[in-house]
């Protein structure tokens, strides 16, 4: 097992489904079926980055995308996300978006374990201007196809208000948490799985497993989704749950109680989570994908996506929203498994997982 620290001071799974599109118009005035199709740019994401009930930036990048290059833009969103594209790919349909844009390593290697060939290609580092601000530290495909677009760090959000704050992994062991701490299922949810990756960071392969039978025997909650579990943390079910470091950055644009809303780091750490960009292979126009992952990459337009979709910009010369740099909190230390790691070990990381959880209920 290999495992790559993230400098932090550089910078659903389920069947098929018809993909939700959300569009936007240029200068030309173009509409979805009567727009030349050389002036349309579709790009593939997550739902929440085109409508969370907070303030996603999707809609701000379309309008400014479309204004700017005088071209039509089509958000689109399936339920299944990244899988949506892998089943299309595997039954020879056409694949519309040119890019996808929010891609964790996770999901890179589940394209590439579950596909009959290429779903993504390299990207033309070439064209890109802003590529070059990007830091290294970021990147997490050895195969060039993934452009780093936006990162995160999985933290512990506590109720300062109801429990005392957890400094340590062992902490959360401690019968003063019993049945008050919730986490996603990490074969279902992003922040299960990052907390999943820290915890084998931290105790090992050969010690991971007996850490989650302490969690299980302290009556952890494993719901399926993050949104579950935040649910449950703002309606005070739960005062502990595993979610983002930079929850009070939400929590203050939304003038939420910020003692409800404590970030603890646990052992001085966050597990940091990167998203990224990258072509599909069914891309048919190089120069406007370019133009719009060049356009991801400008400092002005990384620091909307920070402040909007509360993560932290991956161009090095970003200037943070105040909000975000007075608010999210910054680990020193920040674990990381790449791709290479995910790779080999992440399969069989979640059955031992799911083994050691479905003995414990």
């Amino acid at each position: 097992m290999r495992r790559r620290t993230f400098l932090a001071t550089g910078g659903a799974i389920g069947g098929t489904g018809l993909a939700g599109c959300i569009s936007r118009e240029g200068d030309n005035g173009g509409t979805t079926g009567s727009t030349d199709e050389d002036d349309v740019l579709r790009v593939a994401t997550y739902t929440s980055f085109v409508d969370a009930p907070s303030d996603s930036p999707g809609e701000w990048i379309a309008d400014e995308f479309a204004e700017r290059y005088d071209v039509e833009f089509e958000w689109h969103t399936p339920d299944q996300e990244v899988n949506y594209y892998i089943e299309r790919h595997n039954e020879g349909a056409a694949i519309e978006p040119e890019l996808y844009l929010g891609l964790n390593p996770h999901e890179v290697v589940r394209a590439d374990e579950n596909t009959d060939g290429d779903l993504f290609v390299e990207t033309d580092e070439d064209a890109l201007e802003n590529v070059d601000d990007v830091g290294e530290e970021h990147y997490f495909d050895p195969r060039g196809r993934v452009i780093p677009t936006y990162r995160s760090f999985c933290a512990i959000v506590y109720d300062g208000r109801n429990v005392e704050e957890p400094e340590t992994f062992d902490d959360l062991l401690d019968p003063a948490y019993e049945g008050e701490i919730a986490v996603s299922d990490p074969q279902r949810g992003t922040t299960g799985l990052l907390f999943l990756l820290w915890t084998i960071d931290r105790f090992g392969e050969d010690g991971y497993l007996e850490y989650w039978e302490g969690l299980m025997e302290n009556d952890i909650r494993v719901l399926d989704s993050w949104n579950e579990v935040y649910a449950q943390f703002e309606e005070e079910e739960v005062p502990v749950v595993v979610s983002y470091s930079n929850d009070r950055v939400y929590a203050k644009r939304f003038d939420n109680d910020l003692e409800k809303h404590r970030v603890a780091l646990l052992n001085d750490q966050a597990y940091a989570n990167v998203a990224g960009m990258g072509r599909f292979a069914d891309g048919t126009d190089d120069e406007l994908a370019h133009q719009f992952m060049d356009f991801i990459l400008e400092p002005e337009v990384q620091a909307v996506i920070a402040e909007r979709n509360v993560t932290g910009p991956v161009n090095e010369k970003t200037e943070l929203p105040e909000v975000y740099e007075e608010y999210a909190k910054q680990p020193d230390d920040a674990p990381f498994f790449d791709y290479d790691d995910l790779e080999a070990n992440l399969s069989g990381w979640l059955d031992e997982w799911e083994q050691t959880v479905a003995g414990n209920h």
